[in-house]
């Protein structure tokens, strides 16, 4: 039964929230350590790949690589958990402890990526499939012409979905304290029951962020870009001004160390701006949740989900039966080749011994004249019925 859409309460004047993400340093902290503590990792991951060489150097960068990212997404997490609890209105927790959880949410953001690339494969099976099938002579043109279209259009839809409502939704749902089922049942049943209140939410969000956006990139980056450029070229001449307005390359990093510090400073000034833009989107994020979530029955879409896990188990159940039955008559086909193969060759050893007996056979027989076909004697010389000459 198809669920039956309601726009709810929607209280667009509770996403002004979302502004007081800039206010909360903890967490604005943490962000700006989580990027900081991240970016150096990796700088630590090339520089040591470099530095060793060969298998050995690319084992080191992509060990360290991983270390980042879960830093990365550890403290991202962290940063959301601490917003959820000023959004709910409940005590904030402390640094150690949001990170602590936000590695726990770890796992879970991997099973949702595998889920998600599992269905991205199940969507390219099939629009494989539908084009092998247009490579047929004349209803392969007309099925190209419908089905291509609507694979698009899917594909544009499920990418729209996932940005702006699945993982908008999922990720809240597990900095709440979900597990991942509870979690993604509350995003289906938000989805089949409130999915235009989302969509509402999340563009006056989005409009919201865009405009706070605007307001500190705006005299930012002029600001940034011109000072740092005057500062670049009085103090390390023409040629690190060069470098400096051209992208702060990593001459100008290492060619005077004044420079270093201006394009340094520069980079933990925004680092400190994208942890702020950051906790603004993340505090809407959990804005939407809990306005989507108030007076929701998430049972139905729980129970949805369990059938649509037990349907999935019982269909692997009967692929693992499959399987072992097909392997089970394999083996027994080979076992039966097996004996035949023992068979035949123990028919043609036998086959063997018999011809090497055949000749020494007239070899224990009395030999014969050519001539006359008498018995002779084995030392005769010539035969004694009709002398014939034997030697």
């Amino acid at each position: 039964m198809r669920a039956k859409q309601t726009l709810g309460d929607i209280r667009i004047a509770t996403l002004a929230r979302a502004g007081e993400g800039l206010t909360q340093w903890r967490p604005m902290l943490l962000g700006f350590l989580t990027l900081l503590l991240t970016f150096l990792v990796f700088l630590l991951a090339q520089w040591l790949g470099s530095a060793i060489g060969g298998f050995t150097g690319g084992i080191a960068r992509l060990v360290l690589s991983l270390a980042a990212a879960v830093v990365m997404m550890g403290g991202i997490s962290a940063v959301g958990v601490m917003l959820m609890d000023k959004a709910r209105e409940v005590p904030v927790r402390s640094v150690g402890e949001a990170f602590a959880f936000g590695l726990a949410c770890i796992p879970k953001f991997l099973i949702f990526a595998v889920l998600l690339l599992a269905a991205v494969l199940a969507f390219l099976l099939v629009a494989a499939v539908v084009y092998i099938v247009c490579k047929i002579p004349v209803l392969g043109v007309i099925l190209a012409f419908v089905a291509h279209p609507v694979l698009v259009l899917v594909a544009a839809a499920a990418l729209v979905a996932l940005f702006w409502v699945i993982y908008p939704l999922f990720a809240p749902a597990i900095w709440s304290g979900l597990n991942f089922k509870a979690a993604l049942a509350n995003v289906l049943a938000i989805a089949r029951q409130r999915l235009v209140e989302v969509v509402l939410l999340e563009l006056v969000l989005y409009f919201i962020i865009g405009v706070i956006s605007v307001l500190l990139l705006a005299g930012l980056l002029p600001a940034s870009f011109s000072l740092t450029s005057m500062g670049a070229a009085i103090i390390g001449g023409s040629q690190t001004f060069a470098m400096a307005s051209t992208g702060y390359g990593a001459g100008a990093l290492t060619g005077n160390p004044a420079v270093a510090g201006l394009v340094s400073g520069l980079g933990v000034l925004y680092c400190v701006v994208g942890a702020l833009m950051a906790q603004v989107m993340i505090m809407g994020m959990n804005l939407v949740y809990l306005q989507a979530r108030e007076g929701l029955d998430a049972s139905d879409a729980e129970g949805a989900l369990d059938d649509l896990i037990g349907d999935v188990r019982k269909r692997a159940g009967e692929a693992k039966e499959r399987a072992m039955a097909a392997a089970g008559q394999i083996k027994q086909a080979r076992a039966m080749k097996g004996q035949t193969a023992e068979a035949q060759a123990s028919a043609e050893t036998e086959a063997q011994a018999q011809e090497q007996v055949r000749p020494d056979a007239p070899r224990l027989s009395h030999p014969a004249c050519p001539a006359c076909h008498e018995t002779v004697a084995p030392d005769d010389r010539f035969c004694a019925n009709c002398g014939h000459q034997l030697k």
